[in-house]
């Protein structure tokens, strides 16, 4: 049996019958529980129902009041109360539903959870629930949570927030049941997380039965030393800030306009003033985050804003860590900026760049690829602040292909934050630079540290990258030249069928086989399935199409031999029923749930037929196994196969349409391992 190459399966065996096994306990509990305490034979569990089973289950027997059933009825309809109000439906009305089968687990759970806080929670309620409702309003509320909070007020949003997302019930107040989810979210929040969350919505991995409504009293301890230090860390905040805007705000508006900011900036360079670059520079750093989200439409905006108090931090943290190499940039201007302009404009920016390439000249696209992301004024020059981005581009960029880098955003800083975001999964060609491989840090990277990065073997690499792009180039017009017969600069889908067919192995390529190499190379550019399949491939796909096509060649026998068990009708295509024979097989005889199925299904079936054609396969036995793996995550299994081996590609064989430059990259989500044989 050969496995899918990352999956291991030593232990798969086991794992799937102790899955199988929790399944089937499941199973008895569902049905111990409906036998005995569905006394209405509904296969559900209505409140009295409900009121009986969780009486039963605690050891202290006891019974839950009115208020604690319909809080557990809440907890175990949360998801599909979740779903009515995203579909315009009563929330309400499903909240109060009777307990479904699906659900007795996670209604089991909470009110366990519950009973193990009974004491404490009942301990807060007699203390601030003043007024004896049984039940905290808003003000009460925030009287408990300024008790935990060391004695600081806390904020009305944070009040807010804790209200709306642990009112389950959706009444507008918290009942002792959801106290308990009150408390974990408080102590669980991040500081200054002001965000309010909808009452009702679906759960996730933050946010379980277990992760909200459950209070571990023993890590209470740790939890209230961590609130103190934000408590402290926001006291000092507010410090800084009212001295800040005690000594500068002179024009009383509670903000730091532009000649503000500049006295201040210099006060802290030690009385050496601050130049207008330097400021602007500033304003569109410490406001990079209000940028990013459009709060200003354009340079003058931000030019003319006043920086808020909210920023002065980041304001401090940008112009400190320019400070600091304020020396080694001022020594680089001097050699470089030959017209003593205080800024380098493009072409003295690239002798820079050749400079720290060891003499060899960059291309243009990177260049300007460069110029344009650490151009973050928008003037169409590097100025003293941005020439470490300029440098930390440079030296953290991708050594890969950057030929699709082109740059077309210059003269707005707006403009420019827009282009340095990634750009839509969907675009063919991004109108902007795209974000470097790797996350930049000049902040906290001196311009020392970035010279000192090994070098040594810097220019052979470049060397090495440009022959790589020249095969590249190469091998793409030789394809286009011997199969482009419409002369269309791209492969159609005859073209590209006789293409792969003029290296294939046991007879031409058959059309299935060319719709999914077509739709691997179309996938980011097309959603469509059906549609990628029957479009031309470009050019710049030429050699993920190769590589697809040599990886699917090297599995085919062991294809062959699936197929010639489980497709039946002998239709060239595995269908459902046949699919599921399959995956039973591979599961050690246990057969595979429907939606198990479906979901292999839907996200093997690459070129949209409904149905698993033979280069199909390998993706859908490395979705199986990365679903076992995973223990029936589908994202997380989506995610391991859609993740790139870890292990160093194979060179390809020498022969065309494998002798594609082995750099290429396999396109994203196509799977090139081996399919396990049955």
């Amino acid at each position: 049996m050969v496995g899918v190459t990352f999956v291991k399966k030593q232990n798969q065996s086991a794992r799937r019958k102790a899955i199988a096994d929790r399944k089937k306990q499941h199973a008895k509990f569902i049905q111990e529980t409906l036998n005995k305490w569905d006394t209405s034979g509904t296969g559900a569990l209505n409140f009295e129902e409900l009121r009986n089973w969780l009486t039963d289950i605690t050891e202290q027997k006891t019974k839950p009041d009115d208020g604690e059933v319909k809080w557990v009825q809440s907890m175990a309809n949360f998801a599909k109360a979740g779903l009515a109000k995203e579909r315009g439906g009563e929330a309400s009305t499903v909240l109060e539903a009777s307990v479904l089968p699906e659900d007795f687990k996670l209604a089991a759970q909470a009110w366990m959870s519950y009973v193990d806080s009974k004491e404490e929670i009942d301990a807060m309620f007699k203390k601030f629930d003043k007024d004896h409702s049984a039940y905290l309003d808003k003000p009460q509320l925030a009287e408990l949570l300024t008790a935990l909070n060391e004695g600081e007020p806390v904020p009305d949003a944070e009040v807010d927030w804790v209200l709306s997302t642990s009112d389950t019930l959706g009444n507008g107040v918290i009942t002792p049941p959801e106290l308990s989810k009150a408390l974990s979210l408080w102590y669980a929040r991040e500081p200054d997380e002001g965000t309010k969350l909808p009452t009702i919505e679906k759960p996730n991995e933050k946010m379980t039965t277990t992760s909200v409504i459950k209070v571990v009293p023993s890590k209470r301890a740790n939890q209230s030393s961590r609130r103190k230090e934000i408590v402290e860390k926001k006291k000092k905040h507010k410090q800084f800030i009212k001295d800040t805007l005690d000594k500068w705000d002179k024009s009383g508006t509670g903000a730091l306009s532009f000649e503000e900011l500049q006295n201040w900036l210099s006060d802290i360079s030690a009385g050496e003033k601050a130049t207008e670059d330097e400021v602007h520079w500033v304003q569109v750093m410490a406001q990079k985050e209000k940028v990013l989200v459009g709060t200003f439409k354009k340079k003058e905006d931000l030019f003319d804003a006043s920086v808020l108090p909210e920023d002065f931090v980041a304001a401090v943290e940008v112009w400190m860590a320019y400070k600091d190499s304020k020396e080694e940039i001022e020594a680089m201007f001097a050699k470089y900026d030959t017209d003593g302009s205080d800024s380098l404009d493009r072409e003295q920016l690239k002798s820079l760049l050749k400079d720290l390439n060891d003499g060899v000249d960059p291309e243009d696209g990177e260049v300007d690829w460069v110029f344009t992301n650490a151009d973050q004024l928008g003037n169409g020059a590097i100025t003293k602040p941005e020439l470490k981005k300029a440098l930390g581009l440079w030296y953290a960029r991708d050594d890969g292909d950057s030929s699709g880098r082109t740059a077309s955003v210059g003269g707005d800083p707006i403009a420019a934050a827009a282009a340095a975001a990634p750009p839509p999964a969907a675009a063919a060609a991004p109108a902007a630079p795209a974000a470097p491989a790797k996350p930049i840090k000049t902040a906290a990277v001196t311009l020392e540290e970035l010279k000192s990065i090994k070098r040594v073997n810097q220019a052979a690499r470049r060397k090495d990258i440009a022959r790589k792009r020249e095969a590249r180039s190469d091998f793409i017009q030789e394809t286009l030249a011997k199969w482009d017969k419409s002369g269309t600069g791209a492969l159609t889908f005859e073209e590209l069928k006789a293409w792969l067919s003029d290296n294939s192995v046991g007879g031409p390529a058959t059309d299935d086989e060319v719709k999914w190499i077509a739709s691997l190379a179309n996938m980011d550019k097309i959603k469509d399935k059906a549609m990628a399949a029957s479009a031309s491939v470009l050019p710049q796909d030429f050699v993920a199409a190769a590589k697809a096509w040599m990886a699917y060649k090297e599995s085919k026998d062991e294809i062959e031999a699936v197929f010639a068990k489980f497709d039946t009708d002998q239709s060239g295509a595995l269908d459902k029923a046949q699919l599921t024979q399959l995956l039973k097989k591979l599961n050690d005889d246990v057969a595979p749930n429907d939606s198990e199925v479906d979901w292999v299904m839907e996200n093997a079936d690459q070129i949209g037929n409904g149905q698993i054609t033979k280069p199909e396969l390998s993706k859908a036995t490395a979705l199986w196994f990365a679903l076992v793996d995973s223990d029936g995550n589908e994202e997380a299994a989506k995610a391991a196969v859609a993740a790139p081996p870890k292990e160093e590609a194979k060179p390809a064989p020498a022969a065309a349409p494998a002798a594609a430059p082995a750099a290429a990259a396999t396109p994203q989500g196509a799977t090139t391992g081996q399919p396990v044989k049955a």
